[in-house]
């Protein structure tokens, strides 16, 4: 059996994106500027068959919630999305929903939310890297402890302009 899972692209302002959903939810966020070959390879890394067809309407949602926070009118996300990932993948990007708009923290600040200790952070990291909803399960708001940007799926560029979009430069 197939999963139908469908994609489409939001295009706001200087940002291109392709999101991926099934019939549960949201399962993918692409980086900016739009790459299909990311997608592309996500969808062949799935432990299940599938099958992929654009379809802009049943995205919809997704889009203008999208266009909603890129244009500074959404601080947070309330559609459905479904997390393909390991356990220990799935508790860190929870604890990614913790962070609020605008503010950062560090690995270790999300391995301790997690009850970890400090050694945990370069797992922390390694599960934040494997994020397959970034913006949604805000990524971007985790860095080293020395404050310098990096370790981001989409990019340092995309990082940079998702951090000053929410106002923290």
């Amino acid at each position: 059996m197939q999963t139908e899972l469908y994609f489409s692209e939001v295009v706001y302002d200087h940002w291109s994106f392709y999101i991926l959903a099934n019939n549960n939810g949201l399962i993918f966020v692409g980086s900016s500027p739009k790459n299909k070959e990311e997608l592309e390879g996500w969808v062949s890394r799935l432990p299940f068959k599938t099958t992929l067809a654009r379809d802009d309407q049943k995205l919809f949602l997704y889009i203008q919630q999208f266009e909603e926070y890129l244009s500074k009118k959404r601080e947070n996300f309330t559609f459905p999305v479904e997390l393909i990932g390991t356990p220990f993948q799935i508790m860190v990007w929870k604890a990614l929903l913790g962070i609020p708009y605008g503010q950062t923290v560090t690995y270790s600040d999300i391995a301790a939310t997690l009850n970890k200790g400090a050694t945990h952070s370069r797992a922390v990291g390694t599960a934040i890297g494997k994020n397959p909803l970034q913006i949604v399960y805000p990524c971007h708001r985790v860095g080293p402890k020395n404050g310098a940007p990096r370790g981001f799926r989409g990019g340092l560029p995309m990082k940079m302009d998702l951090l000053e979009l929410e106002g923290n430069k």
